[in-house]
């Protein structure tokens, strides 16, 4: 059976990609989202998107249809109104930058655009085959992922059909393909300035400021990007493996992850052990001059008072960690007692304090608990100055409030 499920968020909210009927115009605490149908209870909620000025969500309003209804709060190039987006494949992973979304990625390998009408069109003839390096054997490569760095640079990760038939011991081929723009990459005319191939198949793929993060089936994780930003990488570049290649996140060796998070300035992992780590590039301002933490908290020592490029974050009563996200200057994580801590900037409520709260001065502080909002939290996303969270309701929850009805 299936119980009802609330959004709530908090944050920047300007475009009305959290709230298109908030006024005053962010939220300082944690709200249900408006927008969706406010007179039928959501079913179940995965949120698919979410970016400086677009949020897109999927939800299903009837425990008998597990149909998706997907609905796009913000920006949409008409209004900020919500919009349902119609006619779209199963599975999407949708891509965009801070100007919102810009399309979606099928599980078949097909990209769509967001047109101006709402409706997406498909980009996919004539970009593959597209012209690849011959290092890889096989000619029909699959897009997979892709993710946009705020420098604009685009990165694709692919694999490739296996010609058992042809060959009884070919296998799977992993790549990834670094673009300097997602106009560039969708061509189908323009290969890509560096192509590099990846021995594990990929999991997930995530964008800084200027690198990007490749977390593969096994856990293990990988990092690559611009060398002015070596503190993003979690590594020291090296002439075997310099910036620009893939190349291992050494302090992590060891330790089998199975989620990575990206904000701008920061990129977070979780384990299976259920310890979080961080690296970054600090944010540009003298460290005793910054009141969020978040300076400190990316440019870690040890206790010989050496920097750390990969820094085990250190939680309120050693809290296990279910999950993670992180903003442009904000990161929260989900204890295995259902809490929210988070540490950073509260500029525009991204961590639901208060209006009166800036930052958290280096501490963790508790933002939310799902107990409180009579359920338990089964999901969290955050974008740049914003953070969502999906509360399932708990029975009894839900049996008290029918009674009282």
């Amino acid at each position: 059976m299936s119980w009802p499920v609330t959004i709530y968020a908090a944050g920047f909210n300007s475009h009305g990609q959290l709230n298109p009927l908030t006024k005053p115009l962010h939220l300082y605490t944690f709200k249900p989202i408006a927008g969706l149908d406010e007179h039928k209870p959501v079913f179940g909620a995965v949120i698919k998107f979410t970016e400086w000025s677009s949020t897109i969500i999927a939800v299903s309003m009837d425990t008998s249809n597990p149909t998706e209804n997907l609905v796009h709060l913000g920006f949409s190039g008409k209004s900020n109104r919500p919009v349902h987006f119609d006619n779209v494949l199963s599975e999407p992973r949708f891509y965009g930058d801070v100007s919102g979304v810009q399309g979606y990625l099928s599980r078949y390998g097909d990209f769509y655009s967001l047109e101006k009408d709402g409706g997406f069109q498909n980009l996919s003839p004539g970009i593959f085959p597209k012209p690849l390096p011959k290092l890889l054997p096989h000619k029909q490569h699959i897009a997979r992922y892709i993710a946009i760095a705020h420098n604009d640079n685009v990165c694709m990760a692919t694999s490739s059909w296996p010609t058992i038939r042809k060959d009884p011991h070919s296998c799977y081929v992993n790549a990834v393909h670094i673009f300097p723009n997602l106009a560039a990459c969708l061509s189908g005319k323009t290969p890509p300035d560096q192509t590099y191939p990846i021995e594990e198949e990929i999991e997930s793929l995530a964008a800084s400021m200027c690198s990007f993060t490749i977390l593969t089936k096994a856990g293990c994780v990988l990092t690559f990007g611009e060398a002015r930003c070596p503190r993003l990488l979690g590594r020291t570049p090296c002439t075997e493996e310099p910036a620009s290649k893939p190349g291992v996140v050494s302090a992590l060796d060891g330790i089998r992850i199975r989620k990575v998070a990206a904000g701008a300035n920061m990129i977070a992992a979780l384990s299976y052990e259920k310890d979080v780590y961080v690296w970054g590039h600090a944010v540009p301002q003298p460290l005793e001059e910054d009141r969020t933490g978040f300076s400190k908290l990316m440019n870690p020592t040890n206790a010989d008072g050496e920097a750390e490029e990969v820094h085990l974050v250190d939680l309120p009563g050693d809290a296990d960690v279910d999950d993670v996200v992180v903003g442009t200057r904000h990161i929260a994580v989900l204890t295995t007692k259902g809490e929210i801590w988070g540490m950073g900037t509260n500029e525009y409520g991204q961590l639901g304090l208060g209006k009166e709260v800036k930052g958290t001065d280096g501490k963790w502080i508790k933002c939310f608990n799902g107990k409180e909002h009579g359920g338990s939290v089964v999901e969290m996303a955050a974008a740049p100055m914003a953070t969502l969270i999906v509360v399932k309701a708990d029975l009894g929850e839900v049996g008290n409030k029918r009674s009282r009805q």
